[in-house]
């Protein structure tokens, strides 16, 4: 039930996510089950292999996570396998969304940093940010959020020590 909420409120506050059809209760193992409809496309992890293609898309995606923290989503599962690359590579959304939060408002600071530190949990997930630029992806995704200077350069510290880029803990 915690995955039907969660999707039906990241569709309320405009983010794309999978569209559940049915749900049922399993009385012998005690579980919910739900059925859904795929978001289309691939994911990011998946499309970031073809070269090609990797600075528009990465680009977008520090977009997107901004927009997730602006809006105040935690999404606790946050990875490059769990963010949905449309087809035509404009637009992203969110699968495996059981474990989230939403807030009232912008997420805060210390939530800001504990979403980074989620997002940089997997080797391969490092290795793309570091290939993209941390630079890069901190000023876009500053450029899409209203917090203050000093803010932005705390997280870029905690992004480059949690990507292994320098910096202290």
């Amino acid at each position: 039930s915690r995955f039907v909420t969660n999707a039906l409120t990241l569709k309320s506050l405009g983010i794309t996510t999978v569209d559940v059809e049915a749900v049922y209760y399993c009385k012998p193992i005690k579980r919910t089950l739900v059925f859904y409809l795929p978001i289309p496309g691939q994911t990011l992890r998946t499309v970031l292999q073809d070269q090609t293609c990797c600075d528009d898309v990465m680009k977008r995606f520090a977009a997107f996570f901004a927009e997730l923290h602006n809006k105040g989503v935690f999404f606790r599962s946050i990875h490059l396998n769990n963010v949905i690359v449309s087809e035509d590579l404009n637009s992203l959304g969110l699968i495996d969304m059981a474990d989230m939060k939403v807030v009232q408002g912008q997420l805060s600071l210390q939530m800001r940093k504990r979403n980074f530190k989620h997002l940089t949990r997997y080797k391969v997930d490092q290795k793309a940010l570091l290939s993209f630029g941390l630079e890069d992806f901190m000023d876009i995704y500053f450029s899409e959020s209203d917090l203050p200077v000093a803010q932005k350069n705390e997280l870029t510290l905690l992004l480059k020590t949690l990507t292994g880029a320098g910096g202290q803990v």
